[in-house]
């Protein structure tokens, strides 16, 4: 089973997005003591292509997609998008299984002068035996100007300049 990712949204206009979408007010018993500011991703995708692979084709960045449950950061999101409210921070750390110390903080992916550019909200068959270990969830798109991925643990970092003028 793989380990949530989590998430740090800094906006521009509203500080803090992520401030307390990971405490108990927030989503009852899913909280998690000092992850609290943190936004738990279940699920991400992201893409870079070059279309051909020709060396000199331009590279496309496609969004950055999260999926969320429904939580205190949610109306703020909404509304950063509806403003296009650029992010000053938008962080997310991998985390995976270090033997009886727990979780180690061993990947991240930092996207820079970001916006929200697309969410969408479910809420799965609430009768369907098939959906019914799934809560409300919603998927929000990031696009972004800069990239940089680090491996926390080994050392090794890379950062790209997107120029995609509409982002």
């Amino acid at each position: 089973m793989p380990t949530p990712a989590f998430l740090t949204l800094v906006g521009k206009s509203q500080g803090l997005i992520s401030a307390g979408a990971l405490g108990k007010e927030s989503v009852g018993t899913a909280w998690q003591m000092g992850r609290e500011d943190q936004i738990m991703i279940q699920a991400l995708t992201h893409g870079i292509t070059v279309p051909g692979g020709a060396k000199a084709s331009q590279r496309i960045h496609k969004p950055l997609i999260i999926t969320k449950v429904i939580d205190k950061s949610s109306p703020l999101i909404n509304i950063a998008l509806c403003n296009a409210e650029m992010l000053t921070t938008c962080r997310v750390e991998w985390y995976r299984p270090a033997g009886s110390a727990g979780l180690e903080h061993f990947y991240t992916m930092e996207l820079g002068d970001a916006v929200i550019v697309g969410v969408d909200i479910a809420l799965p068959h609430c009768q369907s035996m098939e959906t019914a270990q799934f809560t409300q969830l919603e998927t929000v798109q990031f696009a972004y100007q800069t990239i940089t991925w680090r491996h926390e643990i080994a050392g090794t970092s890379g950062y790209d300049f997107w120029q995609n003028e509409g982002h």
